[in-house]
């Protein structure tokens, strides 16, 4: 095995909240988003006899090369980090020349992959793309092929919309391949330049609060809002269109240091998204108890988990209290974690 990488490579990918855009962004929108360090995805590479995906001890299965699964596979439901681990290797397979170039006997093309995670599940915070990410990287450390962070985003999104068939946005796979937080133009056709970094400090301090019981996933959120995009609903366009004006006010806000601005456009986001599709009572009760403690507030994703911004930082302990009290977890992110693993390192 003297191809291979000395040790096991790792890949990590951490979960994301939406602040501003965010349905649009699978529609030629615009969108504002973080990565949030407190959670992240990870998935480890190492030698093996055989072609393996693992998600522990005796959860997985396995091939006789990486190369016969690839050709195996079919497309199937996102129901668990195996599937996204697949639809991560089936993807990669069709992207990387490299492995057409191997032999059948090269030791490469063998090797037990395994993801861990702990984003909460269900809650909007891009769990499943996180492992996707996670497991890309981990492949292109692996076979020793370097993948811009925006053929990352891309790499990642085609695993699942065309791997698993789900309906998803560039949002998630976007701000997970490239780290930090950013601005996000969507309209196609996509390319690097439409991708802005921002300086995280321009940020006011925000939470997060999110429903441990879960929400719907994100392609029951979607499936009938895409229906009516695709349609061109007046409605629908119109509202897309609100969505990318807004982002570009808050950009705007963050760059001229008008918090209050900004505020004001994540509580015009939500309040949107309620017009455009059915927002869950849980999730409307988030919102609701944020905005009742002077708090601005919006979902993260598709439902589950909001994102938050004070109107001071004095209101973080009320806030935790009231979240907790009601039934649901509270954090406020620690940006001082971010460190390389932003670009996956």
């Amino acid at each position: 095995m003297s191809n291979l990488p000395h040790r096991p490579v790792v890949g990590r990918a951490q979960a994301r909240a939406g602040l501003l855009g965010n349905p649009s962004d699978g529609y030629g929108g615009k969108a504002v988003a973080i990565a949030i360090p407190n959670f992240s995805a990870s998935v480890s590479i190492e030698p093996a006899e055989c072609f393996a995906l693992r998600a522990g001890p005796t959860d997985g299965f396995s091939f006789e090369t990486v190369r016969e699964a690839s050709e195996t596979w079919r497309a199937g439901q996102c129901e668990d980090g195996l599937r996204l681990l697949r639809a991560a290797v089936a993807q990669f397979a069709r992207r990387c020349p490299v492995l057409d170039s191997l032999s059948p006997e090269d030791p490469r093309l063998r090797f037990e992959m395994q993801y861990a995670t702990d984003i909460p599940r269900q809650v909007g915070l891009a769990g499943s793309s996180a492992i996707v990410v996670a497991a890309l990287r981990a492949l292109s450390q692996w076979f020793q092929v370097s993948v811009s962070p925006f053929s990352l985003s891309e790499w990642a999104l085609a695993a699942e919309v065309d791997e698993l068939g789900l309906a998803a946005g560039p949002m998630d796979r976007v701000i997970q391949s490239f780290g930090g937080l950013m601005c996000m133009d969507l309209r196609e056709p996509r390319s690097p330049a439409a991708y802005v970094s921002l300086d995280r400090k321009l940020l006011p301090e925000l939470f997060l609060a999110w429903d441990s019981a879960g929400s719907a996933s994100s392609g029951r959120v979607h499936g009938d809002l895409r229906a009516r995009w695709r349609a061109k609903e007046p409605a629908v366009m119109a509202a897309m269109q609100a969505f990318r004006d807004r982002v570009d006010q808050g950009v705007e806000a963050l760059r001229l240091g008008d918090r209050m601005l900004f505020h004001r456009l994540m509580d015009k986001n939500f309040d949107a998204r309620c017009a455009l599709v059915d927002v869950s009572a849980r999730d409307q009760e988030m919102v609701a108890l944020a905005r009742s403690l002077g708090a601005s507030a919006k979902l993260c994703g598709s439902g589950g988990a909001i994102v938050g911004m004070p109107q001071d930082a004095s209101d973080f302990p009320e806030l935790e209290v009231r979240f907790c009290d009601a039934g649901y977890r509270f954090l406020r992110p620690d940006w001082a974690s971010i460190h390389s693993e932003d670009s996956g390192s």
